[in-house]
């Protein structure tokens, strides 16, 4: 009895089937891909805001703890909008030829608003190296309730290591820093966020919870925010009726408030009511982008008349603005 043979696959069912399957292995590739760069960029969106929310939880509550004498010389709380290179040395940054421009594109202290009217703190730039913001709270840590000196600001050094260590370079990140003085030495060199006793000289980061961190802020232990590029603050008093008026900044010019006096004395000297804060934060892939930019890694785009409009460019598209509105309840008047 003869059996007929089963019929093998032509040559060209077989090519068809294998375009088949490449094609919709393509598909499921391209999907996949599509998906974890999808959720890649879902989290880090909710790292970049659970980063700045902690951020300013923290910088809520050590406003509303703040601390205000009106004894008329020490100054209780200041804000310093540097764009000076030169002057971030003993700040702790790692400075470079290419990074964040020292130029009009990064100082907006007061912007036009969107209606043309009123300004907004979301639209405003705070210089190289934004606002360093320090004063004196009730000590809100596991150590006791003196007051400390506090401060915030921004930094522009590696990730951990030394600012200068060409040995074993790491990665370089704009930081938002949040440095608090040790009780006992707060104690000791007073309620003037100016003294000298705060300042710094070295350029390397100071000792945590050490004097000079009001300044240098220490790398390990004060590290707040990565891949912060910008940090500002605006203040305000209330009027005899309830109405706020911003004493900070007063005008475009107005880089430095002081708060000294009662509050019976002018703006400049006025100790706020109410402060709005500013972060401005970007993403992990903003921040490969703005590395390889100020290492030099990619040519400037020909759109671009120069580096500054570049960096800002780039900051633009893939960051993150965070405000906040705060009230400070601890200045006695």
């Amino acid at each position: 009895m003869n059996r007929s043979l089963p019929r093998a696959f032509t040559l060209l069912e077989l090519l068809v089937a294998v375009t088949l399957t490449l094609g919709i292995a393509a598909v499921l590739l391209a999907v996949t891909a599509s998906t974890l760069t999808l959720w890649r960029r879902a989290q880090d969106r909710f790292s970049t805001a659970a980063q700045a929310q902690l951020a300013l939880d923290f910088l809520e509550r050590d406003l509303q703890a703040g601390v205000f004498r009106p004894d008329g010389s020490a100054t209780w709380l200041a804000v310093t909008v540097a764009n000076d290179a030169a002057g971030v040395a003993h700040h702790g940054w790692q400075t470079a030829a290419r990074m964040k421009p020292a130029t009009r594109e990064s100082l907006v202290v007061l912007p036009r608003g969107s209606d043309e009217r009123t300004p907004t703190i979301a639209d405003a730039r705070f210089g190289l190296s934004g606002a360093w913001l320090r004063f004196i709270a009730h000590n809100v840590e596991s150590a006791g309730s003196l007051p400390v000196a506090l401060s915030y600001q921004l930094a522009r050094r590696p990730v951990s290591g030394a600012v200068a260590d060409t040995a074993n370079p790491a990665e370089v990140r704009y930081s938002l820093f949040r440095a608090a003085v040790a009780g006992d030495t707060s104690f000791a060199i007073g309620n003037d966020v100016m003294a000298a006793g705060y300042a710094s000289g070295a350029e390397a980061p100071a000792a945590a919870r050490a004097a000079s961190t009001l300044t240098n802020p220490n790398t390990g232990n004060d590290t707040l925010v990565t891949n912060a590029v910008d940090f500002g603050v605006w203040l305000y008093v209330r009027d005899t009726a309830g109405a706020l008026r911003r004493i900070f900044p007063a005008d475009a010019a107005d880089l430095t408030h002081r708060a000294r006096d009662p509050g019976g004395a002018a703006d400049d000297d006025r100790y706020p009511d109410v402060a709005d804060v500013m972060l401005r934060v970007l993403s992990e892939d903003g921040a490969r982008q703005i590395a390889a930019i100020e290492q030099g890694r990619v040519p400037r785009p020909a759109g671009f008349a120069d580096d500054a409009q570049w960096w800002w460019a780039v900051v633009e598209a893939n960051s993150t603005v965070f405000v906040r509105r705060i009230e400070l309840k601890g200045g006695a008047r």
